[in-house]
């Protein structure tokens, strides 16, 4: 099997379904050795909230004043007017 582009035959689609028949078998007869955990209770975040985070107002500034078009501190964006 060569894997630069060709048509693909039925024979090669045919050997392509085994192998991905016979990988996926194999692949969840491994799936099924792993002893999952499972947690009871309720869970707890993975991670502490913060709340926002603060913006540079030099940034900001820069920012702003770069923007092509801005109302009341937004930056107006149109979609796909970079094309």
């Amino acid at each position: 099997m060569t894997y630069t582009w060709h048509a693909v035959t039925e024979e090669e689609k045919e050997e392509i379904r085994k192998n991905a028949k016979n990988l996926l078998d194999e692949f969840s007869a491994k799936l099924d050795k792993i002893k999952s955990v499972e947690l009871k209770g309720e869970s707890k975040p993975m991670r502490k909230e913060s709340g926002c985070w603060k913006t540079d107002e030099k940034f900001r500034e820069i920012m702003l004043d770069n923007a092509p078009m801005v109302d009341d501190g937004l930056i107006i964006a149109e979609k796909g007017a970079w094309k």
